[in-house]
């Protein structure tokens, strides 16, 4: 079965239970944003200007997020830095369509 890393439930319930609990989604937005928040930080501290630190930073949260659920299947190999690796080469290729 596959099974949250949290061990208490099964993946696929433990989303289903989030997406029927306003309370448990508006703490995964506020943990989304924390997240996206340091990483801005971050970025700036490194130089990188606002107007691109923030995107940059969304996008590094949404890798993260797209990997992490590749890596918790049980049955996957990668590394979740590969894995975030590759789903944010997917993110910049996609953005490059936009131009």
């Amino acid at each position: 079965m596959d099974y949250s890393l949290t061990g208490l439930l099964p993946r696929g319930r433990l989303l289903t239970v989030i997406a029927g609990n306003s309370e448990l989604q508006e703490r995964a937005a506020f943990k989304h944003t924390c997240l996206a928040g340091a990483m801005t930080d971050a970025l700036r501290e490194r130089g990188v200007p606002d107007p691109t630190a923030r995107p940059a930073a969304e996008l590094g949260v949404r890798a993260f997020d797209d990997a992490f659920d590749l890596w918790s299947d049980p049955a996957e190999q990668r590394t979740l830095a590969d894995l975030a690796r590759r789903t944010l080469d997917e993110l910049r290729a996609a953005i490059a369509t936009l131009d």
